[in-house]
């Protein structure tokens, strides 16, 4: 664990101020405090365990309290706000008077280890803001029906602590799900068609422990081309492509609290038409189709929820039928290989 970012220390002092916290310290502990200890934090957060972990490395004079138990009542809350992450704690002493600020990072990382550096020196006000590696306590087992969650609050994820060693009673949230459209220009299927995406992903958040910023994905969704109109000798015909799609994006890399890139292998499979609309009863023939390729995106995170995305791709079509009105020629034919772009939003839950 490193030092203490700079600009979250250089806060924490009038922070603890404004708190009203005593700062009278006796010249030795008779007995570590017992505190209770809730925490709630948007996904991409540090868990609680980690909290605790980095509250036991400024101080060890605390233990966890049992529910039933008399005891200061330490609550903390992560948010993103704009480009930032806010801590809030909160200090609830045993006759119900509560104290609480705010503490700003530029990293959730940030934000989490400086509302544990204002707990441990909440519990110990002169104690050192360099880390130690604290020594290993036993766990504290808990009736099967405790801990009680806090209600008060608003809170992306929440977590319930039931022991020294950092134990949770639920595990912290792994995925997102989204939903999303985009306007597309296709050139891989017939001229350039206009089209229409809708999709639904799951992300899934910290899949890997050592790169907390690989984010793979699955998205699926419905591709609608508007009819193209097409002349061929003296006959106008009519183009149509529906497709239904799934993309894996094993590479998404979030560039910060806002933006993030990706690459992704996708495949469409759906039904090329073509009509014939100066022959009548010609009718409508219609073709299965099939593409894969390669996508490159981008996510630009406007707001908790909301998210603006472009992507751009290269797609390959297995199924290549030619479409032809006789006499006349050839009505439509793919071509070996074709880009399409796409610029959408969507809504983050």
């Amino acid at each position: 664990m490193g030092a203490l970012p700079r600009h979250i220390g250089a806060r924490l002092t009038a922070v603890l101020a404004l708190v009203g916290l005593d700062a009278r310290a006796e010249p030795a502990h008779e007995r570590d405090e017992p505190i209770h200890f809730d925490y709630a934090a948007a996904p991409e957060c540090p868990p609680a365990d980690q909290v605790l972990r980095q509250l036991a490395a400024y101080t060890t004079h605390w233990t966890l309290a049992r529910p039933d138990e008399h005891a200061r009542r330490f609550v903390l809350r992560i948010v993103r706000r704009d480009a930032a992450y806010v801590g809030h704690f909160d200090i609830r002493d045993a006759a119900g008077e509560t104290a609480g600020r705010d503490i700003e990072g530029e990293s959730c990382e940030d934000a989490a280890l400086g509302l544990a550096v204002a707990v441990a020196l909440a519990l110990d006000p002169h104690g050192s803001l360099v880390p130690a590696t604290p020594e290993p306590s036993p766990i504290v087992e808990p009736p099967p029906s405790l801990p009680v969650p806090v209600k008060d609050g608003p809170a992306t994820s929440r977590t319930g602590v039931v022991g020294r060693a950092a134990r949770t009673t639920s595990s912290r949230p792994r995925g997102a799900v989204s939903v999303g459209a985009r306007a597309e220009a296709n050139g891989a299927v017939s001229g350039v068609l206009g089209v229409v995406d809708v999709f639904v992903e799951l992300e899934w958040i910290g899949a890997l422990a050592r790169i907390p910023a690989l984010r793979p994905a699955l998205r699926a969704g419905v591709r609608h081309a508007f009819s193209r109109s097409t002349h061929v000798g003296t006959t106008r015909s009519a183009i149509g492509w529906n497709a239904g799609y799934v993309e894996l994006c094993p590479a998404r890399f979030a560039l910060g609290p806002r933006v993030a890139i990706e690459g992704c292998l996708g495949a469409d499979l759906g039904q090329l038409s073509a009509e014939a609309l100066d022959i009548p009863g010609a009718g409508v023939t219609r073709r299965p189709w099939l593409d894969y390729g390669g996508v490159f995106g981008a996510r630009w995170q406007l707001h908790p929820h909301f998210f603006l995305d472009g992507m751009a791709a290269m797609w390959a079509p297995l199924t290549r039928d030619r479409l032809r009105v006789e006499p006349d020629g050839v009505v439509t034919k793919a071509p070996a290989a074709g880009f399409s772009m796409g610029l959408g939003g969507g809504w983050r839950f």
